[in-house]
């Protein structure tokens, strides 16, 4: 990995997808193997009470992007511009269902303008154009 020299706009950017994916892992496995965890949350259900496999497939969709994020780190941290083009395409992504999940979606909405924004910095496009 090519840290050095990485301007603060590049690092913060990668802690807050770092953290994105280990939320996304994190839900992914509670989704997945613990639904019972989610008590007291409506969820759709079998007939019988059992969670539908709707929630297993939320949960392993949730784990598969928390890999592309780790993807998108190691691709950031090779200079990469294809990561930039990922970061931009799945913030943009996040920030349009976000405007679902509202009022909770200000934070996803937030936070994904955040890293738009540091990943823009002319510190970090300087960075990222050096090889």
């Amino acid at each position: 990995m090519k840290l050095r020299n990485a301007p603060i706009s590049i690092l913060i950017a990668a802690t807050l997808i770092a953290i994105g994916a280990i939320f996304n892992f994190v839900i992914g496995l509670v989704l997945s193997l613990a639904p019972q965890l989610l008590q007291g949350i409506e969820v759709p259900t079998a007939p019988n009470g059992a969670p539908t496999q709707l929630i297993v497939i939320a949960g392993v969709a949730c784990i598969a992007f928390g890999f592309i994020f780790i993807w998108i780190l190691r691709e950031l941290f090779n200079k990469s511009q294809f990561a930039l083009v990922m970061i931009y395409t799945i913030s943009i992504i996040n920030v349009l269902f976000g405007l679902f999940r509202m009022p909770l979606g200000f934070f996803t909405i937030g936070l994904n303008l955040l890293v738009i924004f540091l990943v823009r910095s002319n510190s970090a496009k300087q960075w990222l154009s050096a090889r």
